[in-house]
């Protein structure tokens, strides 16, 4: 979905990062039973979901991480006093801080996201742990996949929980070590290649800020004042 074309998509990655934290903050700082702001934070969160031409069905499967988060919530409840408007207070705001973190990566390729934050002075060292995660967690998983196909054609079968438990840590145990020794063999590679601890910058990793940038950023701040100050 990053891939697509929509003006959200064209949007610079670090006006919807410097945006949606923007967002983010608004809605953590409102107070409980917020209706009325709650209502115009998501409405700019659906209104950039239709631009972006999002699949409903895309957002609903990627908002499935907030479940736990969820289930959490319900239970203010049942421990504190107004619980119910407490707990409807947290859930709405871990739906807008997920539904804008879901905007915010369905518009935007793995690439450009990170060029972003680097141009707004993440420190260098997260940036780089967090692009060698990406590139490797596609590899790992496959390397997983083949240690459980290995396994299986052996003839493993754990008939009891405490059977799978222990075959499951003899295999988090072997991937650790693969996973360290593959770490090793890639930074020597990259030494050996002239890595100073820079990535370099590609033609495509070129940003540069527009018109349509800057009034896109300076209308969402317009509005997220007069959320914050007019509507609580």
């Amino acid at each position: 979905m990053a891939a697509g074309d929509s003006p959200v998509h064209r949007l610079d990655p670090r006006v919807k990062i410097v945006g949606l934290i923007g967002l983010v903050v608004v809605s953590v700082s409102l107070p409980p039973g917020a209706w009325l702001a709650f209502a115009a934070l998501a409405a700019i969160l659906v209104g950039l979901v239709a631009v972006a031409r999002l699949r409903p069905r895309h957002v609903i499967r990627r908002m499935t991480i907030e479940i736990p988060f969820l289930l959490a919530a319900a239970i203010l409840p049942f421990t504190v006093e107004d619980g119910i408007v407490l707990g409807a207070t947290v859930g709405i705001k871990i739906t807008i801080g997920v539904l804008g973190m879901v905007i915010l990566s369905s518009t935007t390729p793995f690439p450009r996201l990170l060029r972003g934050f680097e141009l707004l002075k993440t420190p260098r060292l997260i940036v780089v742990i967090v692009a060698f995660m990406w590139r490797y967690l596609h590899v790992l998983g496959e390397q997983v996949s083949n240690m459980q196909t290995a396994r299986a054609a052996r003839g493993y079968s754990a008939r009891f929980f405490w059977q799978a438990a222990a075959s499951t840590g003899s295999l988090v145990a072997t991937l650790f070590v693969r996973s360290l020794e593959r770490g090793e063999r890639v930074y020597l590679a990259m030494l050996s290649r002239g890595y100073t601890g820079n990535m370099p910058v590609m033609a495509v990793d070129r940003l540069a800020l527009r018109a349509v940038d800057v009034s896109f950023l300076a209308a969402l701040a317009v509005g997220l004042t007069l959320i914050r100050v007019l509507l609580p």
